[in-house]
């Protein structure tokens, strides 16, 4: 008796339509295991190709964001067939960009993305999509190899998928047995489908794919009613997000998924119909849908000092904390979706190209290098690189398209970002107000009468402390400058002579005894010079009539910045000038009001290299407290021990900042802190003294230290490795051990203990 002939199209349609664990997969594989026309073949007919498929992303939202830009290199591959047919060149679009504005149609267009499965539990991802398709001739060619699927690519300039990482990046998160299906009809030859079925077989330490008789399972007709395009089904996908795809895996995706040229529809349907099908075009897009929960968004031009990196905008995403959110009557539920979470602890700042995240860098980017701790986890940068050319992406990302190579153009990228980051004005502003908020008032008195006392009794530690004023002032012009408007064409253009804040400046008048406005730079830093320019925030990136800042030695300009009214350039002087070397320069501006341009003359004079010095000895030398500000200074419990990294013998986390200003977390937790109070049954003022002399103690203890440690080893080769803020945070857990055994007195503990 012979065995039956396998049914390729009813094969298909139950892959498609399954909606349960692997186990349901793996008892029909089982079945076509027995059968004669079955056979299994290495992928890519590579046997040894389990190295190639696991090596390639590390993160399951990046590899299925590989499938999703794939997608769209299809769609716009289909549309470019049907407008140019076989008569083209393959560069007729210079860019992605450009393609997708005159190819895609998104009433027509889309991608969708269908999660199967169990409520709570594993599901499968289903991705169709409406482009080429492949031919049943090239399907096993491309979908079915694991070194070159991405090479038809190559000779279209403006697609994305060229290295093929696409096709087989996901396989590593497909369950335990990495069950992958994959179904396709070209567009030109609707209804003549080819399939398969991929599947890791660990006795072979190798991924395959199912054939039938020699070749991929082929049949004529419809598949879930669709007569061309392609399905791509993870089975028991590894996602991080176990809920609906509607939401948090929405978000996640956004995070990789920047800007899509295609609406792509999430399909969820393990939960009923309340969840609906929605789109989305990107986080770019779904942030400037939900613009009322941005405080702010700042736009810098800058060019990076590396060949590959060029010219750039750096956007910068400032979003309302709770606080400004509930004033104002939003929920901070929709800023979740973009900031904050793990989605934010790992990438909160966002390297793109041609709208897909290809490098980024995580919160502690901004809390410890740009020292932004209050506002890192509302502020999100978006960095796009998609003038670059193909051998420059190599050269600053990874193959995988997930991360930043270790080659020179990433540590300029790194270390020019935080240069950045850390003076904008606008971040700065808000880390200030927030710092601002979050003083404890209440303890400031008792703070200060201790402080004062030590000093009183130890004067030389004063040269720890900064001077000024305990509360820093802020500027409580925000919400105004927030309804700035400024004109379409520019009418008024001016050099600013000294710079307060955006609402307070005063402008250089040429006059008889000043008649030229001149610049002075060090030759070892950067100058920042303002203008007053009253046009419009987007008035040097709209699409019309775009306005220009050009400078008659552009090589000059550093970065290019215009908000709420002033236009900022920062100078960075050739290293062929020396100290005396003077240049004119023009700035002019264009389109502007009647005139056409307006223009401002410059005199840059290059002045001898300023040292960086650190002083531990402020102006006044006043003996109590008064005029000397403590480093802003927190308590944490156990509860934040593991954002900070902390354990019960830990005591303090530093995070310097410039000019020795410093942030310190205090751990009230620690195991020295906690001893002491459970030796000694103190009354509540007793506690809070206690407290506030712990606090003082790790706080002069520890700024001693470091800025002792920074003094002696600076410009030691010797210390070059050593991190001054591991040694103090390390040695503090001895000087814990008994500092208030011997700070608080005998007679001092008789006051505060019952």
């Amino acid at each position: 008796m012979s065995t039956p002939a396998l049914d390729p199209h009813n094969l298909a349609t139950e892959f498609i339509e399954e909606k349960h664990a692997e186990q349901s997969i793996a008892e029909t594989l089982h079945e076509l295991d027995e059968h004669p026309e079955a056979e299994w073949i290495p992928l890519g007919r590579e046997p040894n190709n389990y190295s190639i498929v696991e090596n390639q992303q590390a993160d399951a939202m990046a590899a299925f964001t590989e499938l999703v830009v794939n997608s769209i290199d299809a769609i716009i591959l289909r549309a470019f067939f049907e407008k140019f047919g076989d008569e083209y060149e393959g560069d007729e679009y210079s860019s992605l960009e450009e393609a997708a504005n005159d190819l895609i149609d998104k009433e027509e267009d889309e991608i969708e993305v269908t999660a199967h499965g169990e409520q709570n539990g594993p599901f499968s991802l289903t991705l169709y999509d409406n482009g080429c398709g492949q031919t049943q001739s090239d399907f096993e060619h491309t979908f079915l190899n694991v070194l070159t699927p991405g090479e038809i690519k190559q000779e279209f300039d403006f697609l994305q998928g060229k290295y093929g990482m696409g096709s087989t990046g996901v396989l590593p998160f497909c369950g335990e047995r990495g069950y992958k299906f994959i179904a396709s009809s070209a567009f030109d030859e609707p209804g003549k489908w080819s399939w398969s079925i991929i599947r890791q077989n660990r006795e072979k330490t190798r991924y395959e794919y199912l054939t039938v008789n020699g070749r991929p399972p082929q049949f004529s007709g419809k598949l879930a009613d669709r007569e061309q395009g392609t399905y791509i089904k993870c089975f028991n996908y590894e996602s991080e997000v176990k809920s609906t795809i509607t939401k948090r895996f929405r978000h996640r995706l956004e995070r990789y998924v920047v800007e899509s040229p295609v609406p792509i529809r999430l399909n969820e349907t393990r939960y009923g119909d309340s969840y609906g099908a929605p789109k989305t075009e990107g986080l770019l897009p779904s942030i400037w849908d939900k613009k009322q929960y941005l405080q702010d968004h700042d736009r810098i031009e800058h060019t990076f000092d590396n060949d590959v990196l060029g010219t750039k905008n750096v956007n910068i995403f400032l979003f309302k904390d709770k606080d400004q959110l509930k004033e104002i009557g939003l929920s901070e539920k929709v800023t979740e979706s973009f900031v904050t979470g793990a989605k934010q602890t790992k990438q909160a700042i966002l390297f793109t190209y041609n709208g897909q995240t290809h490098g980024d860098q995580g919160q502690t980017f901004l809390k410890r290098r740009c020292n932004l701790r209050r506002i890192s986890n509302d502020t999100l940068v978006v960095i796009d690189f998609s003038d670059i050319n193909d051998a420059d992406v190599v050269d600053l990302f990874k193959p995988s398209r997930d991360r930043l190579q270790n080659k020179d153009p990433s540590k300029v990228l790194k270390s020019e970002l935080e240069d950045l980051l850390k003076s904008n004005e606008i971040l700065l502003e808000e880390e200030e107000r927030r710092r601002t908020k979050d003083i404890e008032e209440e303890s400031e008195d008792l703070e200060e009468d201790i402080l004062d006392d030590i000093l009183r009794r130890n004067p030389s530690l004063k040269g720890y402390l900064k001077e000024g004023k305990k509360t820093p002032t802020i500027d409580k012009q925000g919400e105004e400058e927030a309804d700035y408007e400024g004109n379409f064409y520019p009418s008024e253009f001016n050099i600013i002579k000294k710079y307060r804040s955006r609402s307070d400046y005063d402008i250089w008048e040429n006059n008889d005894n000043e008649d030229q406005y001149t610049v002075q730079i060090p030759e070892n830093k950067t100058s920042l010079q303002r203008f007053e320019l009253d046009a419009t925030n987007d008035y040097l990136t709209r699409d019309k009539d775009r306005g220009s800042v050009d400078v008659s030695l552009p090589s000059m300009v550093k970065s290019k910045r215009l908000k709420n009214g002033v236009l900022s350039l920062r100078f960075d002087p050739p290293d062929a000038f020396s100290p005396g070397n003077q240049v004119n320069m023009e700035v002019t501006v264009s389109p502007t009001q009647g005139t056409g341009s307006m223009s401002q003359t410059i005199t840059v004079e290059v002045t001898e290299p300023v040292e960086k010095t650190k002083t531990n000895t402020p102006k006044d030398q006043n003996e109590g407290a008064a005029g000397y500000e403590l480093p802003d200074a927190h308590f944490i419990g156990e509860e934040d021990w593991d954002e900070y990294d902390m354990d019960e013998h830990s005591i303090v986390r530093l995070y310097p900042g410039p000019e020795n200003d410093m942030t310190l977390y205090i751990n009230e937790d620690s195991a020295p802190y906690v001893n002491f109070r459970q030796r000694h049954n103190l009354k509540e003022s007793g506690k809070t003294y206690v407290k506030q002399t712990y606090k003082l103690g790790m706080i002069l203890f520890s700024v001693g230290q470091y800025i002792e440690i920074e003094q002696e080893t600076k410009d030691d080769p010797q210390w070059e490795e050593i991190d001054p803020v591991e040694v103090v945070e390390t040695t503090m857990r001895g000087v814990a051990q008994s500092f208030l055994d011997q700070t608080i007195t005998d007679d001092k503990l008789k006051q505060i203990t019952y």
